[in-house]
C-alpha cells in the first residue's frame, strides 16, 4: 500500500524497507504482479464496456508503478502520470514528488487512487477526495483498507496497521458527494458524460 501523508514530502517515512516489505519479498508482499495485472484489466475492460475514451491516467500514491506497465500496454497511447510522496519512491521509479493535497492541476480521463486514503487523517482524507474529484474528468479507481476489511478480509500479517481505519459507509458518503458507485472499485465523476443502466450502478 502506497503512503501519502498530510506531513510535508520531506518528512514522509516510506522508504526503502516500506516498500521491500508490502511490494517486494514474496512472503510479506501485499499483492502479487498477478494480481495488479488482472486489477488493469478489469479497469480496462470496464472502461471499454462504458465506451469511455482514456488518453490520459493519474496515478496517484505510484508507488512501485505496478499499474504503470499493465495500463500502459492496454492503452498504448495514454499519457501516464505518477505522483507520490515518498522521496525514495520518486527517485527510483520517477514519479513526480508531491502528496495527494497538493494536486492543483490537470485533468485525467482515469485516476488511480489505491490504498492511500488510510494513511491520512478525516480532514485531509476530506481534502484528498475534493482533489480527486478536480482531477478526475471521468473513471477512478478507488481502494482503501477499511474497518470492515481490517475485521474480515485482510490478511493482517501482510498489512500495515499503521492507518486511520473508517467505516465503508464514511467512504462511500464522501466518494458520493463527487462519484456515482459503478462498483468493483471504479467510480464515475457526476460530471462526466458516462451512461450507465441503473443496476449497473450503486447509487
Amino acid at each position: 500500500m502506497s503512503r501519502l501523508s498530510s506531513r510535508p514530502p520531506a518528512e514522509a517515512p516510506f522508504g526503502r524497507d516500506y516498500f521491500e516489505r508490502y511490494y517486494g519479498h514474496r512472503h510479506t508482499r501485499v499483492a502479487s504482479r498477478e494480481d495488479s495485472l488482472q486489477l488493469c484489466r478489469f479497469i480496462h475492460a470496464y472502461a471499454g464496456f462504458l465506451a469511455w475514451p482514456v488518453r490520459s491516467i493519474l496515478d496517484v500514491g505510484a508507488g512501485t508503478g505496478r499499474f504503470m506497465r499493465p495500463l500502459t500496454q492496454l492503452w498504448r497511447d495514454a499519457r501516464y502520470t505518477g505522483v507520490d510522496v515518498s522521496e525514495y519512491a520518486c527517485r527510483k521509479y520517477g514519479w513526480q514528488h508531491k502528496s495527494i493535497l497538493d494536486l492543483d492541476r490537470g485533468r485525467y480521463d482515469l485516476v488511480l487512487c489505491h490504498d492511500v486514503l488510510q494513511y491520512l487523517d478525516r480532514r485531509d482524507a476530506i481534502r484528498g477526495i475534493e482533489r480527486l474529484a478536480a482531477r478526475c474528468r471521468g473513471l477512478l479507481y478507488f481502494s482503501a483498507m477499511t474497518r470492515e476489511d481490517w475485521r474480515e478480509n485482510v490478511d493482517r500479517s501482510r498489512s500495515d496497521n499503521e492507518v486511520h481505519l473508517r467505516s465503508t459507509r464514511w467512504y462511500r458518503r464522501e466518494l458520493g458527494r463527487y462519484f456515482r458507485n459503478l462498483g468493483g472499485g471504479v467510480f464515475a465523476h457526476r460530471d462526466a458524460p458516462i451512461v450507465t443502466f441503473s443496476l449497473h450502478a450503486l447509487d
